[in-house]
């Protein structure tokens, strides 16, 4: 496989995680929607966490844990315009809603899917001179 072949592989695999992160988002905001804080805080992480995959991997970087991912973010996007703080702020609420039956304020889960859309859109524009 040629370079160009290669890369337009990759751009395609890239674009179909940016979907998935997306789609997720609209789960976030049916869920919220229908009464379900916890699960859409859930849902708006794992759309920030396919976000966040894809930016690593356009680095070829690929941790194998969530923690992972947030360290790497951190350490590889420091200073890139995009706030590395909605991932941390997203993992946090997700584990506390998983495992600690966390009741979100709808309000609050409401901030967190704005601030997930926003980091979507960052990721996209950082990765996008790759594709």
């Amino acid at each position: 496989m040629g370079k160009k072949e290669w890369d337009r592989t990759v751009s395609k695999r890239f674009e179909a995680r940016f979907k998935v992160a997306r789609e997720r988002l609209e789960a976030s905001a049916l869920l919220l929607g229908e009464g379900f804080p916890a699960d859409a805080a859930s849902r708006a992480y794992y759309g920030v966490y396919e976000a966040a995959r894809v930016l690593l991997a356009s680095e070829d970087v690929r941790p194998a844990t969530h923690k992972g991912i947030e360290n790497q973010l951190g350490h590889r996007f420091r200073g890139a315009p995009i706030d590395l703080q909605i991932f941390s702020r997203l993992r946090t609420d997700r584990q506390r809603c998983d495992y600690e039956l966390d009741r979100p304020d709808p309000s609050r889960v409401s901030a967190h899917l704005d601030d997930a859309r926003a980091f979507i859109k960052q990721a996209e524009q950082l990765v996008e001179p790759a594709r």
